[in-house]
């Protein structure tokens, strides 16, 4: 059996694995370290995201009182239920990967979530949130391939890189 595995073509791998939902994909992480490294590429993300555009999910916001911990944001979908207490208001998204903000532990929190792969990335500010309102944006750099969050602050701005392992925001 491992020959005929070992027969498959590099070409033909990727076109299967293309052809996979995401959560196959995941387990499939698993299986070997060559489609550990091919799922991983960027290239690979952007043409199973072109492939793969699943119908729209419902994202439901609780508009109460918005001091209240018990006011989550939660993702509906017939897999699955997550709830994000704290995080009082939706962003933007690109793609798919939604930037959300909000109040966790009294500190207010800025995080990039992705609700196919279930991955939460908070960001951590080079300076705090003054003000109810902050000014963030979401993007993607095309030359780079890379997914960007902006955060203004009176005249200044500080960039978030996707690429990043830290989810710190740098000073440009």
């Amino acid at each position: 059996m491992d020959d005929c595995v070992a027969t498959f073509h590099e070409d033909i791998v990727t076109e299967i694995l293309l052809r996979c939902p995401i959560k196959s994909l995941l387990r499939f992480k698993c299986a070997c370290k060559n489609w550990y490294a091919l799922i991983k590429i960027p290239k690979f993300i952007q043409q199973h995201l072109k492939k793969n555009r699943s119908p729209l999910q419902v994202l439901i916001y609780n508009n109460g009182d918005i001091d209240d911990d018990s006011c989550p944001m939660t993702l509906i979908s017939k897999e699955n239920f997550q709830t994000f207490l704290g995080m009082k208001c939706l962003i933007g998204y690109v793609d798919g990967l939604f930037l959300m903000y909000g109040e966790i532990n009294s500190v207010i929190s800025c995080a990039l979530w992705n609700p196919a792969t279930r991955e939460m990335r908070h960001l951590y500010l080079l300076a705090p949130i003054i003000d109810d309102s902050p000014n963030f944006g979401l993007g993607i750099d095309h030359f780079s391939n890379d997914y960007k969050v902006v955060y203004f602050l009176d005249y200044a701005a500080t960039v978030y890189s996707c690429r990043g392992t830290h989810g710190e925001f740098s000073k440009n």
